[in-house]
Order: structure tokens, then C-alpha cells, then sequence
């Protein structure tokens, strides 16, 4: 069989032979003429039949059927090629098919054009030569003229959901007022019409969600979702399920992205949305699974391994967290390009030094570099926050006055301040102090433990354990409510009462030194001095420079 590129060549030879003939048949004998241009009509006019009829409807249905089996786009756009005359539905079913297959593939372009072809096929003879020039050359500035002439051409072929797309992007370029009114109009009358044109919906979806358009977004999803789902088609599932994310709909985020098979994955996006989908629907495990594939076929994208560092966190693994961290710092890009994800990483390092590796002096000097609206949405602010674990209470309470002028009831910052009070050690007016705030605050864990602490420092012992008992009920896996609830037991001489606080702070942090020299000591109360010893020993294997181990140890053994 002849190749689709020289059949058409074959078929103007014969056109120019017949000419040729009808021609020559003119200057012998005129009815000789005429009788060759008739049947060079009527055959060309049976070819075209013919091909309408049985030849293009065979090609489209064995494309199709390549195309459900799965097989490889080049093939399904190979057969096709040979349907290049095809007009009217089955053109446009050709065309559509084409395009999802140069899409598969790549071409974006090509595919553009294959969908503008097949809507052109869809108007008539008569009307396709004037529309098909709209699309020519789209002026960066349209004027007045060319917008009032892309009106009448929509009246001219109102079912063509290209036009008006075309017409709101060159009213969106003409920047007025109005005009942007006029854009989104077209752009929601083009919706319906493009159901079957995943370019146009995805470039819909898109403008939408830039523009706060979520209405026009949503609908555009909404279609792509239901009809065009092929994982083949590559239109913005990222952009998509980020949007499914920031609405709350993580499972539905998931559906979207799951079906993308990992090849086709080539934007960080595509993980993201399944990670962070998995990880706020429960499935850390599964989360964490996600985001190691996704480093591994994209090691250089910063957001993956900030999201690795997210998951690890949570999954308490915090050296892959520091770990990830580390990495994402690597991968950053030089220069003024990489300034805010720069920003960013010191905002995730400060908080990761200052909440998992207690070393604020770290935070400090990271939250320093940046400006204060990059310093994370934090209330009460991280460097606030910082001052305080590093002792500057006279500072801090200073900025604490000055927040609390604008928020005079929010209970995290007069927590705050009762916290600078008991650094300072103020106990005399902190306890009235907390005894006087509101309801909102006693809902807070830390109001109880500073409660029990300023008692215990004024005698109050009872009270004191009270207090510190219910902090530690409210937040269990508190390391520090742990402890000094283990210290108003101890106050009374409840040393079982005391130890149990101690272990559930050892399950905590396996390693604390004080839980460990502080079991050590209840085992002695308790006169097990075996036990004591035991407790010192594995601190000192933690923290072999621990001077107050090593000195209860040493009291233990001379006796």
C-alpha cells in the first residue's frame, strides 16, 4: 500500500493528467472537454464519498481501539494520518483523537491545533475560511476594531467554544475594567461548550484559580475530572489537587493524582498532592512512602524534601527530618532566584532547632536573619517565643505589653506574660495574676503548670500537685509538666506517686537526664539502692559528663 504522504501527491498527478486531458480535449473537440471534467468531478467527488463513508470511519475505529488497548500514542497518531480529508463529526472525532494522542506524547502545540481543526471542521464550508482566520495571529494589544470583529464572528459560530476563549484572553490583554467582565463572561459561556476540549478546560482551570475565579475553576475541574481522567492527557493535575487541598478535600486530591502512574509523574507537584493528601488523612506510613520515591526520581526539588522533613517530624524520626533539611539546603538555586526558599529553609531550620534540638540560641540566630514578616505565622511570634526559653524575660515581657495592646484578650499571649512572671520569679504576683484570667485560658495546659509552680514556690505544696497533675493530664507527652509533676509529688513525700510521673517522662525522652537522676533518687527513697544505682548508671551512658550523676553515684557506692 501507498504511505500517507504520497497519496496526495498521487492524487494531484491525476488531477493534473485529467486537466491536462479536458484541456486537450477542448482544442480537439469540445463535448471531449466537457466529458473529461465531468468525470474529473464526479470522481473526485466519489473518492471524497467514499473515504466520508468506509475508509476514514475504519481508520478511526482501529485508532480508537489502539488507543483503549493501551498502545503507544505514535501509533494511534500514525493511523490517523491516513484521515486527512475528513470534515464534518467524523473529522472532529478524528481531530479529537489525534490531539489526546499528540498530547500523550508531548506536543502540546500540535495538539492545540488538532482540537482547533476539529471545532473548524464542526462549522460550515461557507463560514470556516473567515473563522479559521481569528486564529492566524492573536495581536498582543487587540484593538477595538479587532475585538468588535471577534463579536461577530462568535455570532457567526456561537457553538465554537475556541472562539470565545480566544475572545476573553484578547479582552483579559486589553486590561480595562469592563473588559475584564467581559473576558470571564466568555470564558463561562466557553465552558460548556469545551467539554470535550481538555486544553481549553485546563487553561479555564487555570486562569481561574490565578485570578480567584474558583466558580470557573471548579466547573472547568469538575469536567476534566468526569471526562478526561486518562492519565495519558497531561493537563494541570498539580494545580488541581493543590486546589483540592487548600478547599479540605485531601481524599478527593488523592483520587485525582493516584491514577498518574509514577513515569508520568514529572513535577513536584504530582507527590506533593498524594503526600500531603496521605499525611492529612491519617497515613503517615503511607505519606513517607510517598515522598522517598518521590526524592529519589526528583532529587534536586527543594519542596519534595521539605515535605520529607514535614513527614518525619510528625512519624517522630527527627534525624531524616535534620536529615531532609539538609538536603532541601543543598538543592536551593544561587542567587536572587532562591532568596525566599532560602527565607523559608532558615524559618523551618529556626524551629526545628529551637522545638526538636532545644537549642534556642540556634533559633535565635536564624529568626535574626530574617525580615519579621518572614518569620512564620506564629503566634505568639517564634522569636518572642525564643527570648523567653533563653532567659531574656525583661525583653520579652516588654514585647508581650506592646502585642497584648492590640490583642488584650488572647489567652497565648497573657500565657506568655504569666511565663515571663515565673522567669523572673515573681510568684507573689503571678499566682494573682492567674487566678484573675479568663475561662479561655484555663483551657491551656501551660496555665495550670505555671499555676502549680508559682504554689509550689509560695508552699502551697497540695494545691501545687493539683495543678501540675492536670498540666500533665491535659498534655501528657509534655517532657517538662512530666517532671515537675514527678516534683510536687515528691514535695509531699509521694515518691510512688512521683515515680510514675518519672517513667511516663522516661517514655517521653528515653534519654532524660533529669528523669533518670530523679528515678534514681525516688528508688532510693524507696530503699532500693540497686535500682538507684541502675537509673545513674544508664544516665551517665547518656550523658557521661553529668556531674550530679556521677556524684549520686559515688555517694551510692561509699555506702
Amino acid at each position: 500500500m501507498l504511505s500517507a504522504r504520497l497519496r496526495p501527491v498521487l492524487g494531484l498527478l491525476l488531477i493534473l493528467l485529467v486537466v491536462v486531458l479536458s484541456v486537450e480535449g477542448f482544442r480537439q473537440e469540445p463535448r471531449f472537454g466537457w466529458i473529461l471534467t465531468g468525470t474529473l468531478i464526479a470522481g473526485v467527488w466519489l473518492g471524497w464519498a467514499i473515504r466520508q463513508v468506509w475508509i476514514y470511519p475504519t481508520v478511526l475505529a482501529r485508532a480508537e481501539i489502539l488507543w483503549s488497548a493501551g498502545e503507544p500514542a505514535s501509533s494511534v497518531a500514525e493511523c490517523l494520518d491516513r484521515a486527512p480529508l475528513a470534515t464534518g463529526e467524523l473529522g472532529y472525532r478524528i481531530h479529537l483523537l489525534r490531539s489526546a494522542a499528540h498530547q500523550a506524547l508531548g506536543y502540546r502545540d500540535r495538539a492545540w491545533l488538532d482540537l482547533l481543526e476539529g471545532q473548524l471542521s464542526r462549522v460550515p464550508r461557507w463560514k470556516r475560511l473567515e473563522v479559521a482566520r481569528a486564529f492566524r495571529k492573536v495581536p498582543d494589544l487587540p484593538s477595538a476594531r479587532r475585538l468588535a470583529w471577534g463579536e461577530r464572528l462568535i455570532r457567526l459560530a456561537p457553538r465554537m467554544a475556541r472562539l470565545r476563549h480566544l475572545q476573553g484572553i484578547l479582552l483579559l490583554r486589553s486590561g480595562g475594567a469592563e473588559a475584564l467582565h467581559q473576558a470571564w463572561a466568555h470564558f463561562e459561556a466557553a465552558l460548556p461548550l469545551a467539554w470535550d476540549d481538555p486544553l481549553v478546560l485546563d487553561d479555564l482551570m487555570l486562569a481561574g484559580l490565578q485570578h480567584g475565579r474558583e466558580d470557573v475553576a471548579e466547573r472547568a475541574l469538575a469536567v476534566l475530572m468526569a471526562r478526561h481522567g486518562d492519565p495519558r492527557l497531561p493537563w494541570d493535575r498539580g494545580a488541581a489537587g493543590m486546589h483540592l487541598l487548600r478547599s479540605g478535600h485531601p481524599a478527593e486530591a488523592l483520587a485525582l493524582i493516584q491514577a498518574l502512574p509514577p513515569e508520568r509523574r514529572t513535577q513536584p507537584q504530582h507527590w506533593l498532592v498524594e503526600s500531603i493528601s496521605r499525611r492529612r488523612l491519617g497515613d503517615l506510613e503511607g505519606s513517607w512512602q510517598v515522598a522517598e520515591a518521590a526524592v529519589r526520581q526528583l532529587p534536586e526539588a527543594f519542596r519534595l524534601w521539605m515535605e520529607r522533613h514535614q513527614i518525619a517530624l510528625e512519624l517522630r524520626r527527627d534525624d531524616e527530618a535534620l536529615r531532609s533539611l539538609e538536603r532541601a539546603w543543598k538543592v536551593i538555586p544561587g542567587g536572587a532566584e532562591g532568596e525566599s526558599l532560602r527565607q523559608e529553609w532558615q524559618l523551618r531550620r529556626a524551629e526545628f532547632a529551637f522545638w526538636w534540638e532545644d537549642q534556642p540560641d540556634l533559633a535565635k540566630s536564624l529568626l535574626e536573619k530574617l525580615p519579621p514578616e518572614q518569620q512564620g505565622p506564629h503566634h505568639p511570634p517564634l522569636l518572642l517565643q525564643v527570648e523567653v526559653a533563653l532567659g531574656e524575660y525583661e525583653t520579652a515581657y516588654a514585647e508581650v505589653i506592646n502585642l497584648l495592646k492590640a490583642e488584650p484578650g488572647n489567652p497565648e499571649l497573657l500565657l506568655l506574660q504569666a511565663d515571663c512572671l515565673a522567669g523572673m520569679e515573681t510568684w507573689e504576683a503571678l499566682l494573682p495574676y492567674l487566678n484573675g484570667l479568663g475561662e479561655a485560658c484555663r483551657e491551656y495546659p501551660a496555665f495550670w503548670h505555671l499555676r502549680g509552680l508559682a504554689q509550689a514556690n509560695l508552699g502551697d505544696h497540695l494545691p501545687a500537685r493539683l495543678d501540675l497533675e492536670r498540666a500533665v493530664r491535659l498534655d501528657p507527652q509534655h517532657l517538662r509538666y512530666l517532671l515537675d509533676a514527678g516534683h510536687g509529688c515528691a514535695e509531699l513525700g509521694d515518691w510512688d506517686r512521683a515515680e510514675g510521673h518519672w517513667r511516663q517522662a522516661l517514655q517521653v525522652d528515653g534519654r532524660s537526664e533529669e528523669a533518670l537522676i530523679h528515678l534514681a533518687e525516688a528508688r532510693r527513697e524507696l530503699e532500693d539502692l540497686d535500682g538507684a544505682r541502675r537509673y545513674l548508671r544508664e544516665c551517665l551512658l547518656h550523658h557521661p559528663d553529668s556531674a550530679d550523676a556521677q556524684a549520686r553515684l559515688a555517694e551510692l557506692e561509699a555506702n
